[in-house]
């Protein structure tokens, strides 16, 4: 399967430690990475992403906006929010926004491809 048919992921995190890792384990999807959610939605203007995975909390531009932003652009993107900073108003605050999963860090790579799997087959949540 050459890129072209690889579904895409945008991976949006201000740690490249993290961008690095979820880049690493979804090595398998056609992967971009944004250090903020200013250059996320950038990206997300220029191409069609199947899957976007933020952080919440970032500089300058949050995951919140990055969330809405995808909606916006494309209603058929899929949006996971992951975050060290969950409570039951930031995950209900993320769906709301239209995301389909939240991850809380520290979360496994089961977990991940359990949610990244269940998003881009159209699952509602994972």
């Amino acid at each position: 399967m050459d890129s072209t048919d690889r579904q895409t992921i945008l991976i949006v995190d201000d740690e490249e430690i993290i961008r690095d890792f979820l880049s690493e384990v979804l090595e398998d999807y056609d992967i971009s990475v944004a250090c903020d959610g200013d250059e996320a939605i950038d990206k997300l203007r220029q191409k069609k992403y199947d899957l976007v995975i933020t952080d919440l909390r970032m500089p300058r531009v949050p995951g919140e906006e990055v969330v809405k932003a995808a909606k916006e652009i494309d209603p058929n993107t899929k949006v996971i929010v992951v975050s060290g900073y969950s409570s039951l108003y930031t995950v209900s605050q993320s769906v709301n926004n239209g995301a389909c999963a939240f991850l809380s860090k520290p979360f496994s790579i089961k977990e991940l491809m359990q949610c990244v799997t269940s998003a881009l087959e159209g699952e509602q949540s994972c």
